[in-house]
């Protein structure tokens, strides 16, 4: 057996070489490879943030193999062309210099450039007396990269679609259009921010191919435990230990991915076993997944737990029934939120309804809703270069980061204190 180390096994954040699912039953492999044996038509890959979309294109398109371009990078349309010759090594200008003059012959020189490299190309004999002149030509970006592509198609994938800046959305998605008579584009995002803009392109109409990402199951995240569990010569018995880390994965392969990787660690678990040994079942599994959960605190929580700027107005304290604190109405919804279980969605009067169940003070449904509005504001502006944690849309806020939801049902963090009252 390959001596592999646990953390080249279980990895978060990165493409999972010994661990990969292709989910077989539900021949999402199938179906990209048969949209890239189509033609003339963009693919938009959705679904919930960190459920391996990203990884699915990675392991068909590696990066050897496809022009990967970043949402949040293509702030305009030669952005998109320049990325397509950068990747096809190609030249956009052209420059002649011709020199006449008595001697033993003309002579000229030709150079290629592209971003400050190029060839040159010298022709003609030596003169004695000579005059040069220099002609110039600069193609389009788009024109260049076109070319390019009906030399070499080169499949196209654009991560973070819902990163592009709205200004040049529409242009991009024209561009797009354009690109297809030469290649395949496939765009991901996730599904609450996805592909308005694509559906409003009459153009594209008929010219988009749709994959849906499906929520991942119990025993599917059991496979990516037990595949890294074989790597690594560990026997896990009756997938004890697979189970309850699938369970608390929230439906998330990446999150999947980190309890492995920490529950073997934290066993002592360093490398492959020789010979092979049984995965010990943990005795206390809330004080491991606490663990876990306080080493990865989300950095959006404490700016969600303490709501928007006060201007003045104090906000109203809201008490627990059990008698263990207050707080305000931004922590009951935390707060209401974590004793739900494990959600990834909830309608905003089921959680109306659990703060009512749980705290004196409870305040009016419509409160709540603006306070969910407000709530979506703070994690879109502190997202940074990921989705935004949440989102309340269509009446229900929706937990888009399983990080979230993990550090809400088993992290360390106390309610906030209502502003005025520290």
């Amino acid at each position: 057996m390959d001596q592999k180390r646990t953390v080249e096994v279980f990895v978060a954040g990165r493409y999972p070489a010994y661990t990969y699912n292709p989910r077989s039953t539900r021949k999402q492999e199938s179906e990209v490879r048969r949209y890239l044996d189509d033609s003339g038509k963009a693919m938009t890959v959705s679904g919930p943030s960190k459920s391996g979309k990203t990884v699915l294109l990675q392991h068909l398109l590696p990066e050897s193999d496809a022009i990967w371009i970043n949402g949040s990078e293509l702030v305009s349309t030669d952005v998109l062309y320049n990325k397509i010759i950068d990747f096809l090594g190609i030249f956009d200008m052209y420059e002649v210099q011709q020199q006449t003059g008595s001697g033993l012959g003309a002579g000229v020189k030709v150079s290629a450039k592209f971003g400050g490299t190029g060839v040159e190309a010298n022709a003609g004999g030596k003169l004695t007396d000579s005059e040069t002149k220099t002609f110039s030509r600069t193609r389009s970006p788009a024109d260049v990269a076109m070319q390019g592509l009906a030399e070499l198609p080169v499949p196209i994938v654009i991560d973070d679609f819902h990163y592009v800046p709205e200004l040049v959305k529409l242009d991009i998605v024209r561009a797009i259009k354009a690109l297809l008579m030469r290649t395949h584009v496939i765009m991901i995002a996730v599904p609450h921010e996805a592909f308005d803009a694509v559906r409003q392109e009459p153009d594209m109409n008929g010219r988009v191919w749709n994959l849906q990402i499906s929520p991942w199951e119990i025993e599917e995240l059991v496979e990516v435990a037990q595949t890294g569990f074989a790597v690594l010569g560990i026997v896990d018995a009756a997938n004890k230990v697979s189970t309850q880390l699938a369970t608390a994965s929230m439906g998330a392969p990446f999150l999947m991915q980190q309890l492995c990787l920490d529950y073997l660690l934290d066993e002592e678990i360093i490398g492959t076993q020789m010979p092979a040994i049984d995965l010990p079942d943990s005795s206390d599994w809330n004080t491991f997944f606490t663990g876990v959960a306080n080493r990865s605190v989300p950095g959006v929580f404490d700016y969600l737990s303490r709501g928007p700027k006060t201007h003045g107005q104090e906000r109203s304290e809201r008490r627990l029934k059990d008698g263990s604190g207050s707080t305000d109405i931004y922590g009951a919804i935390l707060y209401a939120v974590a004793r739900m279980g494990p959600v990834a969605s909830v309608h905003y009067t089921d959680l109306w309804h659990k703060i009512d169940e749980l705290f004196f003070e409870a305040p009016q449904s419509q409160q709540v809703t603006t306070s969910l509005g407000h709530l979506r504001n703070i994690a879109r502006e502190n997202r940074g270069t990921s989705d935004a944690a949440l989102d309340y849309k269509d009446d229900s806020l929706h937990i888009l980061d399983p990080f979230l939801s993990f550090y809400l049902q088993h992290g360390s963090w106390a309610l906030p204190i209502p502003p005025g009252k520290q």
